[in-house]
């Protein structure tokens, strides 16, 4: 895609070419301008709170009681 903007060719038509939306292409194309490359960042999004540890507890609580609040559960954690 960075290729094809860099040859000269409009955001549309390489929009049209990859079967995505323009603005996709405006982006990708912004963000390889002002950091040089189109690798996107590791490690972004939320951090989460629960380990898969708690998750599997989770599930054997709700599966033993499924009447149980969720409130009771977190405080078993």
């Amino acid at each position: 895609m960075i290729r094809k903007l860099e040859e000269g060719r409009a955001d549309t038509s390489v929009a049209a070419d990859f079967g995505i939306n323009k603005s996709v292409v405006s982006r990708a194309w912004k963000a390889f301008q002002t950091t040089g490359t189109a690798v996107r960042k590791v490690g972004g999004g939320r951090l989460r709170t629960t380990t898969a540890g708690d998750d599997r507890y989770i599930i054997l609580q709700v599966k033993r009681d499924r009447h149980e609040l969720a409130s009771a559960i977190a405080q078993q954690l």
